[in-house]
């Protein structure tokens, strides 16, 4: 007699150094991960991860994924709106003590951005409760004074590298960043390539994120973290 075939369904473990692999296949944000901003502005939707930010807030919403080591492989797809934003961050410890963001990569329209944030945590929320106060009367921050900027704990984002990026609205785009000590490269659709390097990378990691810019849409999906 033929025995039938039994087909078995095997959960390989991943990788010693793999932290995240999501495909969004849930209907749920994945365990772990959690959203700050205005409620429900995550949702997870035909197997991606949508992102919407109203027009009316002054900071767009964002969604938190953790992180730990320090060198650190990070790939995602994401797919942006007619206007053209996203930005991606990696947090960690700050020089001045506590959580901060380190790292940020970013596409404005047509335009690829590696950026650092320097400064202390208190520095970023004092600057957060300014802006805030300031859209409510249609105001902006003003530009850093020269004895703001000398001051180390003064928060601010450096630019380190930019470069034209042909992101057409609807397509998905592809982003490989490669972390080792100070040093980021970030890979574009496996073919363009940007490089920097920044000042305080070397440290531990505490989480991915991943932030809306006001008044715009983003979709992500295939996102993977791992330490090399």
């Amino acid at each position: 007699m033929r025995l039938p075939l039994l087909l078995l369904s095997i959960s390989l473990p991943a990788f010693a150094g793999e932290l995240i692999h999501e495909d969004f296949s849930a209907s749920n944000l994945p365990k772990g991960w959690t959203t700050g901003g205005r409620a429900n502005s995550w949702t997870v939707q035909d197997g991606m991860l949508q992102g919407t930010c109203a027009k009316e807030d002054d900071h767009g919403p964002a969604v938190f994924a953790p992180l730990a080591g320090r060198d650190l492989d990070v790939s995602c797809k994401v797919k942006l709106d007619e206007k053209g934003n996203c930005l991606m961050l990696v947090d960690g410890e700050s020089a001045f003590g506590g959580q901060a963001h380190l790292l940020r990569v970013s596409i404005y329209g047509n335009t690829l951005v590696i950026a650092q944030d320097r400064g202390s945590p208190q520095s970023h929320i004092e600057h957060g409760k300014l802006r805030a106060t300031l859209a409510k009367e249609g105001k902006k921050l003003p530009p850093p004074t020269a004895e703001e900027l000398a001051d180390p704990k003064y928060y601010r984002t450096e630019r380190l590298a930019s470069a034209p990026l042909q992101a057409k609205p609807g397509e998905w785009v592809k982003l490989d960043v490669a972390l080792r000590g100070n040093q980021v490269t970030v890979t574009v659709n496996g073919a363009q390539k940007l490089e920097a390097k920044g000042t305080v990378f070397e440290v531990a990691k505490s989480r991915l994120v991943f932030l809306v810019g006001q008044g715009k849409k983003l979709w992500i999906d295939d996102v993977k973290a791992a330490n090399p």
